[in-house]
């Protein structure tokens, strides 16, 4: 029985980018592939939905979506984006629930998608541009007056919005920006004040009018020890928006349901075949729904992987593509559980060039060669070698 009869593998291998999802075509393709769980299907139908809403008088706030690189922050973001911009993508939507819920935004905003590259200026400056750029593009008249001359950056929004009214009378505008958190570490005290107070008037606009925000994070901006000395303006902030998280159950969930998926016939055979093993592994019995779903990638991986601070979280769906390719058309072993162990990385990990240039890894990778010179040299039992070259398997 090979791996391939049990898995269906489609592998990850591109990065994902917000402006994709200004193609028709590619967003169309994004919300197809997009892995719904259940906690995702929660934060989506009692928070990204209900704060981007306009139909009923609430609250509304801003959004920021928290998570490393390579969780699927962007991913999430073009997928919202997409769906309410174009209503016929809300079929494509893997979840039911989310599907009903998402009937009250679908096709009811135009869309403006950026990301923030290494620049000085200001926050206000990019957003304003942005927007003035792309209402261009959209036949709506307006633009921002000079910083200098303007008190409350609220009414400017205001009245963009009824300019924007004025050709689209049944619309929103969401804006949604991406890569938010480098830009922040890049400014100055003063400037980072501004920048907050500016972005705490966006959070506060969006229970004014049917304008909506939402920022992606690689780390929870309210949170990070690096804004302290404007702790004040960040916890002004907070109170204007709502954070999402992306955490490790969410990423696991996208390997068993999208790289590793099965049907209930093969998770039979999976459990069937790591039974034997169970007396003899810790939690394996336990766990045994966990490893069935994940087969043949121990759940271990995961969560050792976000550890390696060297590395993108977007490896873990790299390394995985890559040992899975490996082991499509091998069979699965009768004498051994035949997992994916979180120490098969350390061999991309060697050989990749670029971490060399982290003096850590460098000096880890120096001594590791020297110990594995000389065991090869004077290890006198040689029929046991092959046993850390080939699938790692050991829960």
């Amino acid at each position: 029985m090979k791996y391939s009869e049990l898995v269906e593998f489609e592998p990850i291998e591109t990065v994902i980018q917000l402006r994709q999802a200004d193609e028709k075509k590619a967003a169309e393709q994004l919300v197809k592939t997009f892995v719904i769980s259940d906690r995702m299907a929660e934060h989506l139908k009692d928070l990204i939905i209900p704060n981007l809403q306009f139909d009923k008088p609430a609250d509304n706030k801003g959004l920021m979506v928290v998570g490393n690189y390579g969780t699927g922050k962007s991913h999430l973001m073009a997928v919202i984006s997409a769906v309410a911009e174009h209503k016929e993508m809300v079929k494509s939507l893997g979840s039911r629930s989310v599907r009903e819920e998402c009937q009250r935004i679908a096709g009811r905003f135009k869309v403006v998608r950026t990301e923030i590259g290494s620049t000085e200026m200001p926050l206000r400056e990019i957003v304003c541009g942005e927007l003035e750029k792309h209402l261009s593009k959209m036949k709506v008249k307006y633009r921002f007056p000079p910083a200098q001359k303007v008190v409350s950056n609220k009414d400017e929004i205001v009245e963009m919005m009824a300019a924007f009214h004025k050709v689209y009378p049944d619309h929103g505008l969401f804006l949604v920006v991406n890569e938010m958190l480098d830009y922040f570490r890049s400014r100055k005290e003063r400037e980072l004040t501004l920048d907050f107070s500016f972005l705490r008037e966006v959070g506060e606009v969006c229970s004014l009018c049917r304008f909506r925000f939402m920022a992606g994070m690689q780390e929870s901006l309210f949170d990070s020890p690096r804004f302290q000395f404007v702790a004040s303006s960040v916890q002004r902030v907070k109170d204007r928006f709502e954070q999402i998280r992306i955490v490790r159950q969410d990423v696991a969930y996208v390997v068993s349901q999208r790289l590793l998926q099965k049907t209930e016939q093969p998770k039979a055979t999976i459990r069937e075949h790591l039974q034997k093993f169970a007396p003899f592994y810790d939690s394996l019995a336990e766990r045994m729904d966990e490893f069935c779903s994940l087969f043949p990638v121990h759940p271990a991986f995961l969560s050792t992987f976000e550890r390696v601070y060297v590395a993108e979280k977007r490896e873990i769906l790299k390394t995985i593509s890559a040992e899975m390719k490996r082991l499509l058309d091998k069979d699965v072993p009768e004498d051994e559980p035949g997992l994916i162990a979180y120490d098969s990385y350390w061999t991309h990990l060697r050989d990749n060039p670029s971490f060399r240039a982290i003096p850590e890894v460098r000096e880890v990778i120096d001594k590791s060669q020297v110990l594995e010179g000389r065991v090869q040299q004077a290890f006198t039992r040689p029929q046991y070698k092959p046993g850390g070259t080939e699938n790692h398997s050991c829960p």
